[in-house]
């Protein structure tokens, strides 16, 4: 035993990120450690892990979907931290075996939005479904624009032609240095709230865990805080956006 989990923390010691959010480094790599040296043998590649979290995502959204009450929102939320086990698997696995590539960061990135597009609208069919009023419907295509919309302006704006350098996917879990003035402390504080509520892997078992001590339904508790980040992130990057290329002088720069 005292082997096995010296292994295991060694598996972790080896294949963590030098820089990370402090979800990943204190619950979810550790845990996902298990997991790379169980597949550390095995011939299955980090893309391939990448796509096995996806398909457990979907599961997840299903259980969401069709299991009522807290229980069933309980088992979609562990559901979603087994599939994000295998998407911190799948990075730690690369850099264990040396297979690290751009485009398995890329597409690490692209498999994150798809199901972050899937997790808002499942949980607006789930609302359907329990009661059917048809405005969940709207609430739950609404749910998969914004994120689609919100993940459209991120690879905008972390184009080099744009942004003026080449940003990676996994920048933005960097750590940000705090303002000197208070009013940049309140901006980074406010981001720092965000970052944390658009990582839903974070949050969501606290939320499922809470209906069941508190009076409220956690998808509708879940959409409000997740869907209302993004919205606030769409209208911020928007107006960045229109006041930096509308302006008469861009064509001057």
């Amino acid at each position: 035993m005292t082997s096995l989990i010296q292994s295991i923390r060694d598996v972790y010691q080896a294949s963590k990120k030098k820089e990370d959010i402090a979800w990943n480094t204190y619950v979810a790599r550790p845990i996902a450690a298990i997991l790379v040296a169980l597949l550390r043998p095995t011939p299955l590649t980090p893309n391939q892990v990448t796509f096995l979290g996806v398909a457990v995502f979907f599961v997840a959204a299903a259980a969401f979907i069709f299991l009522p009450g807290a229980w069933g929102f309980l088992v979609g939320a562990l559901l979603v931290q087994l599939s994000y086990l295998f998407d911190c698997a799948d990075g730690q696995l690369a850099r264990l075996k040396s297979m690290t590539s751009e485009v398995g960061s890329h597409l690490d990135f692209l498999m994150d939005e798809l199901k972050a597009m899937t997790l808002a609208g499942a949980l607006g069919i789930r609302l359907w479904m329990l009661d059917g009023q048809a405005y969940w419907l709207i609430v739950a295509t609404a749910g998969v624009f914004l994120v689609g919309a919100a993940t459209s302006l991120t690879n905008f704006v972390r184009r080099p032609e744009y942004a003026g350098q080449e940003i990676k996917p996994g920048d933005s879990a960097r750590k940000r240095a705090i303002p000197a003035s208070l009013i940049g402390k309140w901006v980074w504080v406010a981001e720092a709230v965000a970052r944390y509520f658009v990582h839903y892997p974070s949050w969501i078992m606290g939320v499922a865990l809470a209906a069941f001590v508190l009076p409220f339904d956690a998808a509708i508790a879940f959409l409000v805080l997740y869907l209302g980040v993004y919205m606030v992130y769409l209208a911020r990057t928007t107006l960045a956006i229109l006041l930096k290329l509308a302006h008469p002088g861009f064509y001057r720069s």
